[in-house]
């Protein structure tokens, strides 16, 4: 009696996506990734996630100093007048926590006094 074997072996067509990215760039993100405990492929998937979860994609822009100090000097004014928040798109924003991120690029030093005298008083 003779026993023949068949090994059969189906292939499935695999699509492949990839990015490319500029070397210096990949790098950076790959360094920034780690330092969050994630692999560049979890840290896109991560960013992909929330994206969906809020239904936008939004990217920050670089702010001019005087963009960075108008915004401040409302920010003062809405903090003089006891506004302590506001709506950004769906999230509640401090305004003495945005106006310490804003400090930093404040360049005109009696705005910054201002703003430094006013939240010492909050």
């Amino acid at each position: 009696m003779l026993i023949h074997i068949v090994y059969t072996v189906s292939w499935m067509a695999k699509k492949i996506k990839a990015f490319r990215f500029h070397p210096d760039v990949y790098m950076h993100f790959r360094e920034l990734a780690s330092t969050g405990g994630y692999t560049v492929t979890g840290a896109f998937e991560k960013i992909m996630r929330i994206c969906i979860e809020c239904e936008q994609l939004v990217f920050p822009k670089a702010a001019k100093v005087e963009d960075a100090e108008a915004e401040a000097r409302i920010m003062l004014a809405w903090l003089r007048k006891n506004t302590h928040w506001y709506r950004l798109g769906r999230q509640q924003v401090s305004v003495t926590g945005r106006l310490l991120q804003l400090l930093p690029e404040v360049h005109d030093a009696s705005l910054k006094m201002e703003i430094e005298e006013e939240l010492k008083k909050h």
